[in-house]
């Protein structure tokens, strides 16, 4: 599917696609980088008091695979959006560029959250999958450490975050749609 089928201009295109790489992918690539962090810190702290135990780092990993679960089904809802309202990332990529920031009252404010068929639904999609990966967390809670579920959960979130949008840009700049050089 080629994104962008509705009428838009080049410009805000490519403002879209430049806010969804910053903001998507390379905000996503520093969390990730720092959940992964913190798990092998905390691996590495287990191993070196010699109470590393593969139970809980199997159960850590699992956290991540949930988290990594519902990263993928937030990104494809950010893709969806971005395809389909990219006018609403381009504006956010020109208040951004103008210095804007939510706390800025002279700024005015951001743009209007997108609205769509379906929308309430997303909403509950979100609290449900947040819950479910809680009730995973609770499952799994016995011996594990708190800080190791936490950058676990986060680096997972954000790595497949990171997955996702690489790869839809990777498709976008094959197909001719993004030109990251321009």
């Amino acid at each position: 599917m080629r994104p962008f089928d509705r009428s838009i201009s080049r410009e805000d295109r490519k403002l879209a696609m430049s806010y969804a790489q910053g903001a998507f992918l390379r905000f996503s690539a520093m969390w990730s980088l720092a959940g992964f962090t913190g798990a092998f810190g905390t691996v590495f702290l287990a191993f070196s008091r010699g109470n590393l135990d593969l139970s809980p780092l199997f159960r850590e990993i699992t956290v991540g695979i949930g988290a990594a679960l519902l990263g993928l089904g937030h990104s494809r809802y950010q893709y969806y959006l971005l395809t389909q309202w990219p006018s609403h990332y381009a504006a956010l990529a020109r208040q951004s560029q103008s210095g804007w920031t939510p706390m800025s009252v002279k700024g005015g404010f951001s743009p209007r959250a997108v609205s769509h068929p379906g929308r309430g639904k997303v909403v509950l999609a979100y609290i449900g999958a947040i819950l479910l990966l809680f009730a995973l967390i609770l499952v799994l809670h016995r011996g594990l450490p708190v800080m190791g579920t936490i950058f676990f959960a986060e680096g997972g979130f954000f790595f497949a975050r990171v997955l996702f949008w690489k790869r839809a840009f990777d498709l976008w700049k094959a197909d001719g749609s993004y030109d990251s050089g321009n």
